[in-house]
C-alpha cells in the first residue's frame, strides 16, 4: 500500500481485523474516485451504524435531519 498498490481481499480482511475498523470506511460508494458522497447519505450511514441507537431511533433522527436539511440548504 505504501507503493500505491491496493491490498487483495484477504490482505484487506486481515488489516480490518487487526485494526478493529470497519470495511465500509475503506470502500468508495460514489460513482467516481474522489467524488464526495452526498451529505444525507453520510449522515444516514453514521446514524444507522451508531450502536447507541435502535433502528427506529436512527430512522426518526434521519427523518428530522432530512426535513431540516431540505429546508435550510442552499438552492
Amino acid at each position: 500500500m505504501a507503493q500505491g498498490k491496493r491490498p487483495d481481499v484477504d490482505g484487506l480482511a486481515a488489516l480490518i481485523s487487526w485494526s478493529n475498523l470497519k470495511a465500509d470506511d475503506f470502500v468508495l460508494r460514489t460513482g467516481e474516485a474522489g467524488e464526495k458522497p452526498e451529505t444525507m447519505a453520510m449522515i444516514s450511514t453514521y446514524l444507522r451504524s451508531d450502536k447507541n441507537l435502535s433502528a427506529d431511533a436512527a430512522q426518526a433522527l434521519e427523518s428530522i435531519i432530512a426535513a431540516s436539511y431540505r429546508q435550510l440548504r442552499s438552492k
